[in-house]
Order: structure tokens, then sequence, then C-alpha cells
């Protein structure tokens, strides 16, 4: 989710909100859970050996998240989907190795990972649901301000 905190200058600037991928849900999950499943696998020894992959509670769009931000602010923000080319650019622009700019094409235009599968690990290990992106939203605010 904190990955969301990219958006937080185009935001501060205007309610349009340009963002890569416009097709790709992905699973988004709170640091806070990340936090307490380690927690729990670090001091139990119910989860030794096992790796423990976690993901949010729902699969969002870009534009979902843009919503879900604009009503943490009280302001109608709206996505727009940037071209595949574009994001390729910027992200080189931006200092992105090549390797890891090829790699997020590869998961979510070629499709080769699918990152919208919601998995119980977190309700599983803790014992209770995962945070929701508008949870985080809220929590955060004050960062897009």
């Amino acid at each position: 989710m904190t990955n969301a905190l990219q958006l937080a200058d185009q935001i501060r600037e205007g309610d349009t909100v340009r963002v890569p991928f416009p097709d790709a849900r992905t699973t988004d999950i709170d640091p806070y859970d990340i936090a307490h499943v380690a927690l729990r696998a670090l001091v139990s020894d119910e989860f030794t050996g096992r790796v423990l992959e976690v993901t949010g509670p729902e699969a969002l769009l870009p534009a979902d998240r843009v919503r879900i931000l604009g009503e943490a602010l009280g302001r109608d923000l709206r996505a727009v989907g940037l071209e595949h080319e574009e994001t390729r650019a910027e992200m080189e622009a931006a200092g992105v190795p090549k390797p890891y700019v090829d790699a997020f094409f590869a998961f979510f235009v070629d499709g080769t990972l699918d990152e919208a599968v919601v998995l119980p690990t977190v309700h599983q290990v803790t014992g209770r649901a995962p945070r929701t992106f508008a949870r985080w939203a809220r929590d955060h605010a004050d960062a897009f301000r």
C-alpha cells in the first residue's frame, strides 16, 4: 500500500493522477499486516520452514486506489492510465534498471504473474482480516495533502 505514496506529488498538484498499468489488479498489503505476520512467524514454531505469502483483502485497479485516496482526502480524484510506452519511458527516466522495467512489463502486461489473487494468510496467521486500502488511505491522508 505504501507504493501509493508515489502518487503524492501528483495528488498535491491536482485532481488528475496518471497511473501506470491501468488494467492490472493488485492485492496491495498494509505494512502493518506484514509486520504482524512476521512477528507471529518469529515467535511461534508453528510457521517454521513455511513461506508465508501475504496479500491485502481486495484486488484493486490503480483507478480504485486513486478513487479511495480521493475519498480519504474529500476530493474527486481521477485516474488516467498511461500508455505502455509512456510507462516504460517514465520508469527508465526515473532510473529504474532495465531488468526491473522488463519484469514489471512481464508481470502486468504479459500476465506472467497474477497479483490479483487474495490469499488468506494474514487471517490464518494473525486471526484477523488484513487491513483495507481505504483504512490505509485514511491513516496516511496527511502524506497526500
